[in-house]
């Protein structure tokens, strides 16, 4: 199987993608992406993530050296 890169005006967008989907299902893998739009969306929602400061990992763990230790010796 090989992959094709396209950029193409939203004018003829519905049009090539009419043809594509025409095509036999096994044959044919569609893959739509936005490119500048999903890279905007994702990193967005990343920000939005990491700005929320109530959420503290680990923050009863007092020596997480020692805590990992523990989780290890749990395995053997």
């Amino acid at each position: 199987m090989k992959t094709i890169k396209i950029d193409i005006n939203d004018s003829v967008y519905e049009h090539i993608l009419f043809f594509l989907k025409s095509l036999p299902s096994n044959l044919v893998k569609i893959q739509e992406v936005n490119s500048k739009e999903s890279k905007i969306d994702t990193k967005k929602k990343i920000e939005e993530i990491f700005s929320k400061n109530d959420i503290v990992a680990f923050k009863d763990i007092e020596d997480p050296v020692k805590w990992q230790r523990e989780l290890r010796d749990e395995w053997e």
